[in-house]
């Protein structure tokens, strides 16, 4: 049943990554997932056009011009997710298949930071309570108190950035907070349900980079780089919003509709002279006051 499975997520997941770059015909789509060794039948693959529709929001449309399919247009942010979450369960169960061989498997794999994984064993949980609404109490050390305190919280939200999960809810004393899961300990599920609030937490998290000030209003920004940084900004974009809009042989120029919060500042400042923020003209004072306090460290 796992393999089925994981066979039917991986077909989806090439199916969805292909449309994504450029349409395809039906023979084109199972002649891929051949190459692949997943070899399906026309009514297996209308099956899966079915899932991600009705699991994943996700509609497969034909072309009759072209003969071939597309994918319906939709939020950038919520297919790119989709993907992570398709290549999230492709790396799991690569890692599950060779865990019974003789070879080391670590010895060829490096984490970024081992440390970051600390609270993953609290996930299941917090997706079941997060999934099904209902409140949940733990203890939470706080790194500004440098104390611990007792939390409830009806979990809203499951955030992951740079590698860290975060859990976002209403807390007993009605506040909308942020709590690394890193930092949680004595996690308790309860049978108490609770009624989601229309906070649209999700889509003001995808107006910022990171998880502070998301409930702030957006900026246009305008930042210019060094032309060599235009591959890997295309590749990596700062933010979903990026546009580019001029370019020249010594730089390149993006716009973003974005918060101005502390984690898109220090995404800024760590291309150093690569970068020049070109407005608004409060983003450039502050981005001029942390490098002047810099340049003061090692004068």
């Amino acid at each position: 049943m796992a393999e089925k499975l994981y066979n039917k997520l991986k077909r989806l997941y090439l199916v969805v990554n292909t449309l994504r770059s450029s349409p395809a015909s039906k023979s084109e789509l199972l002649n891929l997932l051949q190459e692949h060794g997943l070899s399906i039948e026309v009514a297996t693959f209308e099956r899966d056009k079915k899932t991600l529709k009705e699991d994943f929001g996700i509609q497969l449309v034909y072309d009759a011009h072209l003969q071939k399919y597309k994918l319906e247009e939709m939020d950038d942010r919520e297919l790119a997710q989709l993907i992570q979450f398709l290549q999230f369960n492709q790396l799991s169960q690569a890692l599950n298949a060779n865990l019974s061989s003789s070879v080391k498997l670590l010895d060829y794999i490096d984490f970024e930071n081992e440390t970051l994984l600390k609270g993953i064993e609290h996930l299941h949980q917090l997706i079941v309570a997060t999934k099904n609404q209902l409140t949940i109490s733990f203890k939470h050390y706080s790194f500004q108190s440098q104390k611990t305190h007792t939390i409830t919280l009806n979990p809203y939200l499951l955030k992951q950035y740079q590698s860290r999960w975060y859990v976002v809810g209403q807390t007993s004393y009605g506040a909308v907070r942020t709590f690394g899961i890193d930092r949680i300990s004595e996690l308790e599920v309860s049978t108490d349900h609770f009624t989601v609030e229309k906070l649209e937490i999700r889509e003001k998290f995808s107006n910022c980079v990171g998880i502070s000030a998301y409930a702030m209003p957006k900026e246009l920004v305008q930042i210019s780089f060094e032309i060599s940084q235009k591959p890997y900004l295309n590749h990596l974009p700062l933010h979903a919003s990026q546009k580019l809009i001029d370019e020249n042989e010594n730089e390149v120029i993006y716009e973003y509709h974005v918060i101005n919060n502390f984690e898109f500042r220090q995404h800024i400042l760590k291309y150093g002279a690569m970068a020049k923020v070109r407005s608004p003209k409060s983003l450039v004072k502050q981005i001029q006051k942390e490098l002047s306090r810099a340049f003061k460290n090692y004068s």
